[in-house]
C-alpha cells in the first residue's frame, strides 16, 4: 500500500506509490520532523525490499529546512542501496523558475548520491493552486482537495468512488 498525503502550509504532498512513482513536492518546514519523515522512511525501507523494476523520485520543493534535509538525504541513501540491484531509480529534480536555493540542493544531493538526477526548471507553478471539490459516493462527505491529491487519487486506482462537483483555478 502506498502513502498519500495532501500538502499543507508547513509539509509537503507526497505520494509513494509501489508502482515506482515517489513523489514530494511543497515546502517541510514541520516543527516535528521525525513525526512526519519517518513514516515516509521506513515505507521507503519496505518498498527497496521488494520494488518496482524502475522507480522514479520526483521532488519538487518550495522550501525545505534542515530537518527535512536530513530525512530527504535517508530516502536518497536507501534508494542508492537498491539502485541497479534491483530496480533502476531515477531522480527527476523539479525547481522554480530562478530558485537557485532548491536547484542548488538538488546538485548537492546529485553530488553525494551516485543517483542519475534530471533537474528540470518550472517557469509556471499554477498547477499546483488549482483545486477541485469531491464528494464521495459512499458517505456524502465532501471535500476540496488539491488537483494534484485529485490525480494521486485517480491514479491509486479510487477515482470511480468520488463525484467531482467543482473545479477552481
Amino acid at each position: 500500500m502506498g502513502i498519500l498525503i495532501e500538502k499543507t502550509q508547513d509539509c509537503p504532498y507526497v505520494n509513494f506509490s509501489e508502482e515506482g512513482i515517489l513523489e514530494i513536492e511543497g515546502r517541510s518546514i514541520t516543527e516535528d520532523p521525525f513525526t512526519f519523515w519517518q513514516p515516509l522512511l521506513e515505507w521507503v525501507e519496505g518498498y527497496c525490499k521488494n520494488p518496482s523494476p524502475t522507480t522514479q523520485l520526483i521532488v519538487y520543493l518550495e522550501y525545505s529546512n534542515s530537518s527535512s534535509n536530513k530525512y530527504i538525504s535517508e530516502i536518497f541513501h536507501k534508494l542508492e542501496e537498491v539502485h541497479g540491484k534491483k530496480t533502476q531509480i531515477s531522480v527527476k529534480w523539479r525547481y522554480e523558475l530562478e530558485d537557485d536555493a532548491i536547484l542548488q540542493l538538488g546538485h548537492d544531493f546529485s553530488s553525494i548520491f551516485s543517483l542519475p538526477f534530471k533537474f528540470e526548471e518550472v517557469a509556471e507553478a499554477r498547477e499546483r493552486f488549482k483545486k477541485v471539490k469531491i464528494r464521495s459516493k459512499k458517505t456524502g462527505s465532501e471535500a476540496i482537495i488539491s488537483y494534484r491529491y485529485w490525480d494521486a487519487i485517480v491514479r491509486n486506482g479510487h477515482g470511480d468512488e468520488y463525484q467531482i462537483l467543482q473545479e477552481f483555478s
